[in-house]
Order: C-alpha cells, then sequence, then structure tokens
C-alpha cells in the first residue's frame, strides 16, 4: 500500500513517468537506455537490454534512473532502503526509507542494489568449487596421475568457515610414485569496528607418502585482512602463530612452534568469465629457519556452461623439513575441469 501511494504521489507531483513499464536510465551524456536493472556493485550497474542483453556500465556515468519494480539499496554509509521504486527528481533519485522518509542520492552514493541476503546480515552465503585434474598415457610408459582439490566456504557479515582439501595419486608401470594428501579448516571472525580485520583459527593435516610423512599436524590462532572483497578483485592475507607436529613412517617423529601466514586473491581482470587466482600458504620453523614450508597455487579457469569451469594451474610446493634424500620441491602443472556453485 505504502509503495502505491508514493507512486501515485510521485506521478501527480510530475517525479515519476505516469506510465513506466520499463526500468529507464539517464547518462550523464543525456542518452537513455530502457531495461532492467540487475544489481550494482563495485562502482558497476548490470543493465539488461533487449539490444545488447547484460551491460556493465559505470556509476559515475549514470545522471538518474526510474525503477518499474521494487528495488533493495545498500547506500555507503551503510542504510539500506528494501524493496522500493526509485524515482528521479532534479538530476538525483529518490526512495521512500521506514525511518527517513524520503531519501534523495546519486548513483556513486549507492553501495549495492539488490544485495544478496548475506550482505543484509541475513544467514550464510555458500559458495566453492570441485575439480579434477587426470592424465593416462599407454604406450612404452604406463603412466596414470590424478589430482583432486576443492574448497567450500560459508560467509556471513559476522564470520566466514573455510574448507580446502586436495589429493594427488600418481602411477607409473603400475607403481605408485605420488601419494599425498591436504586438509585445511579455517574460522574467521569479523571485527564489528572495523569489518575488513578479522582474527581467526586454523587447523590442518597433510600427509605425503615418498616424503616419509606419515602425518603433519598444525594448529594456530592468527589476524587477516580482507582487503578487498568483489568480482574484480579479492584479496585477504594473515599471519599468525602456530604449532606443528610431525609423525614419519621412518624418520625421527618432530613438533615445533612457528609462524604461519596465507594469501588469497582472485580477479576477473582478463575478462569474460574467466577468473584468476592465486593461493599461498607458508611455515616458519622457530626452531629450524631452513625448514621453511611453502605452498602457492596459480591459476585461471572459465565457464564452460553453467556452473562448469576449466582452466589451467601452477602448484609449487616447497618443504624444506623433507628427509635429504626427498626432493624438497614439488612442481605441478595441471588442465582442470570442475563444477563451482
Amino acid at each position: 500500500m505504502r509503495t502505491t501511494l508514493l507512486a501515485i504521489a510521485l506521478s501527480v507531483t510530475g517525479l515519476l513517468p505516469a506510465a513506466v513499464t520499463a526500468d529507464e536510465m539517464i547518462m550523464k551524456n543525456g542518452s537513455r537506455l530502457i531495461g532492467t536493472v540487475v544489481s550494482a556493485s563495485e562502482g558497476k550497474i548490470k543493465f539488461d537490454t533487449e539490444f545488447a542483453g547484460t551491460i556493465s556500465i559505470d556509476v559515475e556515468d549514470v545522471d538518474t534512473m526510474f525503477t518499474d519494480k521494487e528495488v533493495t539499496v545498500m547506500m555507503n554509509d551503510g542504510q539500506i532502503i528494501e524493496n522500493q521504486r526509485i524515482a528521479a527528481r532534479d538530476k538525483a533519485m529518490i526512495m521512500m526509507s521506514e525511518n527517513m522518509g524520503a531519501v534523495l542520492f546519486k548513483a556513486k552514493d549507492m553501495k549495492s542494489l539488490n544485495p544478496e541476503p548475506w550482505e543484509l546480515g541475513r544467514g550464510y552465503k555458500w559458495f566453492g568449487d570441485i575439480s579434477t585434474a587426470m592424465l593416462v598415457e599407454r604406450g612404452n610408459t604406463d603412466t596414470k596421475e590424478l589430482d583432486v582439490s576443492g574448497k567450500s566456504i560459508w560467509r556471513s557479515l559476522k564470520d566466514r568457515y573455510t574448507i580446502r582439501a586436495n589429493y594427488e595419486l600418481d602411477e607409473a608401470n603400475g607403481e605408485k610414485n605420488k601419494n599425498k594428501w591436504r586438509w585445511r579448516n579455517k574460522y574467521d571472525r569479523f571485527s564489528t569496528e572495523n569489518p575488513d580485520k578479522y582474527i581467526g583459527a586454523l587447523v590442518a593435516f597433510e600427509g605425503d607418502e615418498f616424503a616419509d610423512l606419515d602425518l603433519r599436524t598444525y594448529v594456530g590462532p592468527y589476524i587477516g585482512r580482507q582487503f578487498f572483497e568483489g568480482n574484480f578483485l579479492t584479496l585477504s592475507g594473515e599471519v599468525g602463530l602456530v604449532y606443528v607436529d610431525e609423525r614419519f613412517d621412518v624418520g625421527e617423529n618432530n613438533s615445533y612452534p612457528g609462524s604461519n601466514w596465507a594469501l588469497h586473491l582472485t580477479s576477473n581482470y582478463f575478462g569474460g568469465s574467466s577468473n584468476f587466482y592465486i593461493d599461498h600458504d607458508g611455515i616458519l620453523n622457530f626452531e629450524e629457519t631452513d625448514a621453511l614450508i611453502l605452498n602457492t597455487t596459480i591459476g585461471i579457469k572459465f565457464k564452460v556452461y553453467g556452473g562448469v569451469e576449466a582452466g589451467v594451474e601452477f602448484k609449487y610446493e616447497y618443504d624444506g623439513g623433507v628427509a635429504k634424500e626427498v626432493d624438497e620441491l614439488d612442481e605441478t602443472y595441471n588442465f582442470r575441469l570442475g563444477y563451482a556453485w
């Protein structure tokens, strides 16, 4: 009822066209676009048109716009106006707020339009992916290689749960020459005063049969910062303390205190449906600084159809604490196929 009264009032006062049957965007250069406003974030507005499909427009280029249907807008100052239509008035836009009545604003004042429920503090956003790389060769040498990895993340405004796992199994002429796995669990709690900062705890397990590593367990707290979080760039970094316990099949068991760090980056910088990513983490042994552990994964993937993705990946794993007769550096180059949600 309130929305209807607003529409009538705006129409009578000349703020809203009498028969708006679609969303309309008026650019600063005077041009007009007719279609449907899909969303807005990171300074871009996604606008669906009949002539060009869904296009991305810089908010700096937008003068005003009308919406035919109710939308939800989150402002840069944190104010949220839900389920209202947008009208225009004197080079600005206007919406009705339950708390503040009529609110005038410009396109650049919008942080997001039609944000996801978790961005409004309602529940969690669940996303992740799982992929595999396989190689089978027949001939003078029979080779089989299998690499399965995945991650699952639950994100809310207050916290984040992350699970990452990887398993690699290689065979040559019927004999295994690689059998390693890794499982990492993390919990992040974001600051209420500064949502970009968080504290967290990590517990992880890994094993490598051909490095004589039966089980490595490490656990510890850390502090982190979410520098960016969006489609164009997501970047977070962490540093903390960790306690490591190592169990070997032949070698002497070991445990030590250390420092751990991590860096996670994703970006659609290369355009289209591409997603470039870098995942890096490491552990410094306080008792034996040469026994560094470094894991770096660099890759790029593309959407094939729906949630199906394909890409290439380079993985560098350095373990300075393995037995002397074992190579410290393990390099893997993969073509991957998987599914993301």
